[in-house]
């Protein structure tokens, strides 16, 4: 029926106090609404900033059951808070109203003065009310997109106020593969002196870029360790250019240091100390970048950018919080832009490699304007502490790139030896994974294995699949890692087939198709989807396998059996053949060739996983020929 959100920042003597009280009434009408909408939701932060909650069950028959709030708020006994809530509200039939009134506050620092607001949710809505109020000595400044609504405004000596309403809201399904803020209304607002000027992206540099990157130089003995670390490394290359002089030190840090947590008490270490300690961190090892980037006078861009699900990163009104990205493009021996990524703590990126979430998204590119020599003051964090700051920049608008379904893949090639009198089949085993496949997986192995080797790989791709695999690798046998673009990790092994054939006597076996083939499929399980599918990327999903037998045999069930579909987003290739007198041949490949699919378009995917699920029902049976 309502939902009122009421948002009001006052000045405390040092930060500021946000004080957010929802009031909201809904009604379930059917038993579906019971089982989705009849739950209290409230993240960490609001459970335990909680003020004061109320919740009441208004019955069809005029009765009310009010929740005991003790029920629902319990500490967590080895953190002592409570963690995030998702409680169901007990006694709600069809017919009945919930009613839920909650107040939580914040203590914010003058920096944290902003929010995104969506007046979207997910019921169906009749109106939905989102005030913002603060006292005069502040101004509230914002920006709407994706025609958010425009506000009413209330000023007067002692109140700014602005108040949002949107009416009639069809109530939307999201899941992960939706960018709520591509598509759905929202607003982005920050509270800031009046006198303050609009933020730029000069300021932008001074105040982030700056920050997260300048080297330290307050310690004489570590930067003499740096200078006679970087001369021991690239002496033997003092005729080289400076760009191979550069890949020299970038290697020799991402081949023989170790990545690491932030550690407060190490911010203002120079590099030098880093680097006697063979360790970084993510703030530190940007730092290292900038410094040998500027020592080695390689011309270099500041880059901001955005996560795709984030939203379009905006030009022109740089909000605080616009980007999550802050990296380095520097110019190359031929004058072309390469991609700085620094390492994070559980993954090492190679030069021109990034988070796949970057892929083909808008991306800023920012440079200082000098007129003359960079003084040590601009170059450096000095004793004083003070971030260089430059009072010009240059701006360009880009385009990061990406990769398709050529280069984006998984390949896994099996040769399997069926043994009909031990009844089991060994395999030699090829897996490769290139592109954005690549980064994810081996990204999602430094997570499980921050500090193994990469002969480990298989392992954490074994926990990633699942543990009802019917491909179980014994042994590897090589491991090769390229490391230019578009990098790949390929693998060979030595293994066995499990529950996939079923020998069902001494001259048939069954094959279960269902068990070999495991495609990483984007998901159509619902009839329809609200709102657009934005993919990292599209890619292909590869797998070839070779069924050997001890004699010649017969295929019963091949006639219809190969399928080739297609559509403008996606593509299904299965293909089953006797290849050789002894052997069968697999073929299936399922590819995705857009990153975006419309929600007008979501038939296509259906259609695309049919063809994989019609396969899986698959089963063939083989008969040995004495």
């Amino acid at each position: 029926m309502y939902s009122n959100t009421d948002v009001f920042y006052t000045k405390r003597w040092i930060n500021y106090k946000r004080l957010v009280t929802v009031n909201n009434k809904l009604v379930v009408n059917n038993a579906n609404g019971v089982d989705k909408f009849a739950f209290l939701k409230l993240s960490e932060y609001e459970s335990n900033n909680i003020k004061k909650i109320k919740i009441r069950t208004l019955k069809s028959d005029g009765s009310i059951i009010e929740l005991d709030s003790n029920l629902v708020f319990k500490k967590d006994s080895k953190s002592k808070k409570i963690s995030a809530i998702n409680y169901p509200i007990p006694a709600v039939e069809p017919g009945d109203t919930i009613e839920t009134s909650y107040t939580y506050s914040e203590i914010l620092e003058k920096g944290e003065l902003m929010d995104y607001v969506s007046l979207q949710l997910n019921s169906p809505s009749k109106k939905i009310n989102y005030t913002i109020k603060t006292g005069s000595e502040l101004a509230i400044r914002y920006k709407q997109y994706n025609n958010f609504p425009d506000p009413e405004v209330v000023t007067n000596d002692t109140l700014v106020q602005i108040k949002f309403s949107v009416k009639n809201l069809k109530g939307l399904t999201e899941n992960e593969h939706n960018c709520t803020l591509c598509e759905l209304p929202y607003l982005y607002y920050t509270l800031e002196n009046k006198k303050s000027t609009v933020r730029n992206w000069n300021d932008v540099y001074n105040q982030e870029f700056n920050f997260l990157t300048q080297p330290i130089s307050i310690d004489h003995h570590r930067s003499t360790y740096y200078k006679r670390w970087k001369r021991r490394i690239i002496d033997q290359a003092k005729d080289s250019s400076k760009y191979y002089k550069f890949k020299l030190l970038y290697n020799e840090v991402l081949n023989n240091f170790k990545m690491v947590d932030i550690n407060r008490e190490e911010l203002i270490k120079a590099s030098g100390y880093f680097l006697k300690e063979k360790k970084f961190n993510p703030i530190s090892l940007r730092r290292f970048y900038r410094q040998i980037l500027e020592d080695l006078e390689i011309e270099y861009w500041a880059v901001f950018g955005r996560s795709r699900l984030l939203g379009t990163i905006d030009v022109d009104y740089v909000r605080k919080g616009e980007f999550d990205h802050i990296f380095f493009a520097y110019e190359n021996k031929d004058g072309f832009a390469k991609f700085l990524y620094p390492h994070e703590d559980i993954y090492k990126y190679q030069i021109d490699e990034l988070p796949t979430r970057l892929y083909n998204t808008k991306a800023v590119l920012v440079k200082p304007i000098f007129r003359e020599k960079k003084s040590k003051k601009v170059k450096f964090i000095t004793r004083n502490l003070t971030f260089a700051k430059t009072d010009t920049v240059n701006i360009s608008a880009i385009k990061l790139p990406g990769m398709d379904p050529n280069f984006n893949y998984i390949n896994q090639i099996i040769s399997g030896q069926v043994n009909i009198k031990e009844k089991k089949t060994t395999l030699k085993y090829m897996f490769k994974a290139s592109g954005g496949l690549y980064t994810e997986l081996r990204s999602f192995y430094s997570m499980l294995n921050k500090n193994e080797e990469a002969s480990n790989f298989y392992d954490a791709l074994s926990k990633f699949e699942g543990n009802e695999n019917a491909i179980q690798i014994d042994s590897l046998t090589s491991i090769t890692i390229k490391t230019k673009k578009p990098f790949s990790y390929s693998t060979k092994g030595l293994g066995k087939l499990n529950n996939s054939i079923l020998f069902l006597n001494d001259s048939l076996v069954s094959i279960s198709i269902d068990k070999l083939i495991k495609h990483s499929q984007i998901e159509s399980k619902t009839e329809s989807i609200d709102l657009n599918y934005y993919l990292d990327y599209s890619y292909s999903d590869n797998f070839t396998f070779y069924l050997n037998f001890p004699s010649k045999i017969k295929i019963l069930g091949l006639e219809n059996g190969n399928i080739n579909f297609k559509n403008d987003y996606g593509e299904y290739l299965f293909e089953v053949k006797q290849s050789k007198e002894n052997q069968i041949k697999f073929r299936s490949n399922y590819i995705i060739k857009k990153e975006i699919l419309p929600k007008e378009k979501y038939n296509d995917l259906k259609q695309l996983n049919e063809q994989v699920k019609n396969v899986k029902n698959k089963r063939l049976i083989v008969k040995l020929i004495s």
